[in-house]
């Protein structure tokens, strides 16, 4: 019996230094950390971090700022295009990395601001060059927002509105350049398909787009076209994607407990001022319990009269019969929108000679918003043709044709316009967005031309 009172207490102890030593290794923590360019100490966002050994995983913000959860001494790893790969060990719980560009890009082949090819150590500035195959695989309908990430100092702000172009930022400076075949273009980059671009070329700074002014004083960016093949003979390129857009990844936060009002007293009486504090949107009104209140889609009856009391004795009369108040849309915004979806599908015919060059090319891009009744459709086509009169003269022509159209272009900025203005900032959950008055927008027999004019009756 004492035996085994001893061999118990053994395991006992056993058992509990192993739970000691696994929490001892376990226990993480909230690593924070900035992310900067050793060279010229400025911030890089987009940053990728990682943990060995683990799931953890993140990017550096705007910022250059990144959180990461790890245990003492784990090895984080931080890596970005452009830049040598480093790991460091988890130490305390702020970190600083400092990211050397990589030397391995020395001898890579870049178009220069003139057009002309040349190995990057020949030329006296920062350039960097971004192959057009790598954008179409997971492709956005601008151009420009597939180099996410993709370029050292470069950052891309897409935009959630249709044909908002995004805003691109070199270095924290914004670019507002693009040269398309040595041609500078004062048109937006909607106008270009991704399927005919051969490559993009970086320019950092006001030395490597000198040739282009004042207008490339913090950089530019050029775009070169495909030209056919580079081998004689005859090709047929077929190319589909179809992506998903579910919309916003955050939805502001709203109250759902009171409705229009002030000083918890409201009654509808015609939008207008014509009821108890009806005239604006103030939401410090009632809450809503179920009571009968007058509402805007209440009947209207001349010949009757009624009466609401409200807590505290005030009393509203009024022609138009209470409903029960209550919170009919908590989510109106979310209900409001839908699934997003984009399909994008090209056919390029290409030729080639030992003396010319022939390429054909026809894009359509269709694009379902996340906002009913509104969706965009692009179609590019481009036609190029090049003969080689002799070998030291070429002729060249290229045709481009860009049609989009689509029936509206909504805002989701604040203003007027702004389906987060309308749905979310200027209503409340008295009203259901998906309620039949409210979707019935158009007049009688005038559906698709002009709409009902309910601006001071109701937001919608």
């Amino acid at each position: 019996m004492k035996h085994v009172h001893c061999t118990a207490r053994a395991s006992l102890l056993l058992l509990t230094s192993f739970l000691i030593y696994l929490a001892g290794h376990s226990q993480s923590t909230m690593i924070r950390g900035k992310v900067s360019d050793a060279a010229t100490k400025e911030t890089i966002s987009g940053a990728s971090i990682s943990v060995n050994n683990s799931s953890a995983a993140t990017t550096s913000n705007s910022e250059g700022i990144f959180e990461v959860r790890a245990a003492e001494n784990d090895a984080i790893i931080i890596s970005y295009v452009g830049f040598e790969t480093k790991t460091v060990k988890a130490a305390g719980t702020f970190i600083d990395v400092q990211l050397s560009q990589s030397v391995t890009q020395l001898n890579d082949v870049v178009v220069t601001a003139l057009g002309i090819r040349k190995e990057v150590k020949k030329i006296g500035y920062a350039v960097q060059e971004v192959k057009g195959e790598d954008l179409i695989r997971a492709r956005d309908q601008n151009p420009i927002s597939g180099l996410t990430g993709k370029v050292a100092g470069l950052s891309v702000g897409p935009s959630a509105e249709m044909l908002r172009k995004p805003t691109v930022l070199l270095r924290g400076n914004e670019i507002n350049l693009y040269v398309v075949d040595g041609i500078p273009i004062s048109s937006d980059t909607w106008n270009i398909s991704p399927d005919d671009i051969e490559s993009y070329s970086i320019l950092k700074g006001p030395t490597a787009a000198a040739l282009y002014g004042s207008r490339a004083q913090y950089g530019a960016i050029l775009i070169t076209t495909k030209k056919g093949l580079k081998r004689k003979g005859f090709s047929v390129e077929l190319n589909s994607t179809n992506a998903i857009d579910k919309g916003f990844l955050a939805f502001p936060r709203l109250q759902d407990e009171y409705g229009p009002g002030e000083n918890a007293l409201y009654a509808f009486g015609d939008g207008k001022g014509g009821g108890l504090n009806d005239n604006d949107y103030d939401v410090w009104g009632p809450k809503f319990a179920g009571q009968l209140i007058p509402q805007y889609d209440g009947k209207y009856d001349p010949n009757t009269t009624y009466t609401t009391t409200f807590p505290g004795g005030r009393v509203w009369k009024g022609n138009i019969a209470p409903t029960p108040w209550m919170a009919r849309g908590k989510n109106n915004l979310g209900n409001f929108l839908r699934t997003g979806f984009q399909s994008t599908n090209n056919i390029a015919l290409n030729a080639s000679g030992d003396n010319y060059d022939l390429r054909f090319s026809l894009s359509n891009s269709s694009q379902k918003s996340i906002i009913p009744n509104t969706q965009l459709n692009i179609t590019n086509f481009n036609l190029y043709g090049s003969y080689n009169v002799s070998k030291r003269f070429k002729l060249e022509a290229n045709m481009n044709f860009n049609y989009q159209a689509s029936p509206n272009f909504p805002d989701v900025d604040y203003g007027p316009n702004s389906l987060i203005y309308s749905v979310a900032i200027w209503t409340g959950a008295d009203w259901n967005v998906n309620a039949p008055d409210i979707k019935g927008i158009w007049q009688p027999g005038k559906v698709g031309t002009q709409s009902v004019f309910a601006e001071y009756q109701r937001y919608h």
